[in-house]
Parts: C-alpha cells; structure tokens; sequence
C-alpha cells in the first residue's frame, strides 16, 4: 500500500529516538464493535484486553515493551451505534469512564486514538458522534489525535489505497482533516514483510515528539470534564428552572381563566335572578293594578242598574 498523503511518514530515521526507558501512552476510543480491543492487543503484541465479542465496561490499561519503546495503551468502554431517544450517544456514566482511562496513563497521553471500523458505514452521524466525544477530553484533544482504521478484510484495499478509502467518503476525510491529517489503519492480514505497530508508534512519536515531548495531560483533561460537568448541570438546572416557570405560568393562567368563567356565569346567574324578580315585580304590579280598577268598574256597573231600576 502506498504512503496515504494525509498520513505522516514512515521513515524511521527522521523519528526522534527512544530509549527502552520512555514511554509511548495511547488511549483508544470508539463505537462498540469497533475494534478498540483487538487493536490494542495487536499494538501490544499480547492479549491485555478482551477479545471481540467481549464488551468493555470499565477502562482497562495493558502496558509492555513493543519495539524497544515501553507502550501503556488504555482501552475504554464505547458508545452505541444508535441512539433512538435523540440525545448523546452515550449516557452520562459511560462518557465519564471514557473519560476517567486518563487515569490510568497519568501524566497523560501522547495520542488518542479514534477506532473507526472500515467494514462499516460511516455517514455524518457516525462523524459527529465521534466528535462529540473527543471533545469530552477538552480543547487540547484534537492535537493528538490519530483516525485509527481497523480493516479485518484486506480484500477491500485490495485494489485501492487507503488514502482512496478515505478521499471517497467525505465524512471520513473531515474526521481525518480534524486530527491534522493523521491516520493508520491495522489489518487483520498484514502484508508480508509490513511492520504495523511500528509505522503507527512512528507515526504518534513524530506526533508527540515534534516539538519536545507533548502530552494530553491527565490532569487538564479531568479537570476541563468536572467544569463541563459543572456548566451541563448548571445548564440543566436553568433549563429545570424555565420549565417550571412556564408551568406555573400556563397553571396560573388558567386558574385565571377558570375564575373568569366562574365570574361570568355568577354574574349571568345574578344577572337572570334579578331579570326574574323585576318580571315577578312587574306581574305582581300589574296584578296590583288590575285588582284596583275592578273595583271602581263594578260601582259604575251598580250605579248604572240602580239608575234603571228607578226609572222603571
């Protein structure tokens, strides 16, 4: 396989030299089913983690001499390839285990390695949620960050490069941009004569060792994640906070209203009970008066027979 052009190069002389005694940390992070384990095994040249099929729930450390470099490599727990529910793509627990395998490479890390599986899909989703949880590591992240491609069929790159692979899939070629331009890939099948883990810790030294050594540093990391943790629960207090607000809002407003129509019918029933006593007092009036002209119609009526009587 050709040198990719957006990979560093391969010539080991150019790398700055190691002696037995420093060491090369890495922490792996991906989805579930990535890979992230096997990588780290064939990066350590020994079974340190388990093997596929096995998921990682806690951050694990493997540790060992790999080319006369001493090597840790923490593995970590991965996120979930669907998240229906439309929110992270990994709970609140699984991400601060994700993030507390910085522990265990204290001071901290010279390259954190994105496991991106070839065989699958990787659309913009797959890209984002990546991002995502890089960006769990701080602002520092993306300066030691590597794409680390595991291919478990080396068919696919059979006829093509992995620099094609990566240029006719945009979404990958942005992620690999991110990480300035720095990725590998581990086959299953390697190539005879083809060193893997030494191109890839000659990769993450230059990386690393370019100008002086430089590190992810552990605590930075931890302490950048317990103020974001901070904000996301003050966030979600304030959020907490507007929506009960609201709530009251929309219950007093229809207190309101029900005290408005309680009002109204109270006002309409008194209203139609004094329209029924001025009806009653208007009845009982014209009662009233009806009963004082009877009289005055029954002495003309006598006055007028007593009249004809005498005149008869």
């Amino acid at each position: 396989m050709g040198e990719p052009r957006g990979s560093l190069s391969h010539d080991h002389s150019q790398s700055p030299s190691l002696s037995p005694l420093q060491t090369i940390s890495l922490v792996l992070i991906g989805e579930k089913e990535a890979g992230k384990s096997a990588a780290g095994n064939a990066i350590l040249g020994t079974v340190a983690f388990d093997q596929v099929g096995v998921r990682t729930r806690k951050s694990v450390r493997g540790e060992g001499v790999v080319r006369g470099r001493r090597v840790v490599v923490v593995d970590t727990p991965g996120w979930d390839w669907f998240n229906l529910s439309g929110s992270s793509a990994s709970p609140v627990a699984v991400r601060k285990e994700i993030v507390s395998g910085m522990t265990l490479c204290h001071p901290g890390a010279h390259a954190l390695l994105l496991v991106v599986p070839l065989s699958f899909s990787f659309s913009a989703r797959e890209r984002h949620v990546v991002e995502e949880h890089v960006d769990l590591f701080g602002p520092e992240a993306w300066r030691h960050a590597l794409v680390l491609f595991t291919v478990m069929d080396t068919k696919r790159l059979r006829d093509s490069a992995l620099q094609d692979e990566v240029e006719l899939n945009s979404e990958l070629q942005k992620l690999v941009e991110k990480c300035g331009g720095r990725y590998h890939a581990l086959h299953g099948r390697p190539k005879r004569g083809e060193d893997q883990v030494a191109d890839l810790l000659s990769k993450i030294q230059k990386m690393a060792f370019a100008d002086g050594e430089s590190m992810l540093l552990s605590d930075q990391v931890l302490q950048w994640y317990r103020e974001r943790e901070e904000q996301e629960k003050r966030r979600e207090e304030e959020e907490r906070r507007k929506r009960e607000e609201k709530m009251q809002r929309v219950k007093q407003s229809r207190r309101k209203k029900e005290m408005e129509k309680r009002t109204r019918g109270e006002r309409l029933k008194d209203n139609e009970t004094e329209e029924n006593r001025q009806q009653k007092r208007d009845v009982k009036k014209e009662m009233n008066g009806t009963e004082l002209q009877e009289p005055s119609v029954t002495v003309r009526d006598r006055t007028y027979f007593t009249e004809v009587c005498k005149t008869q």
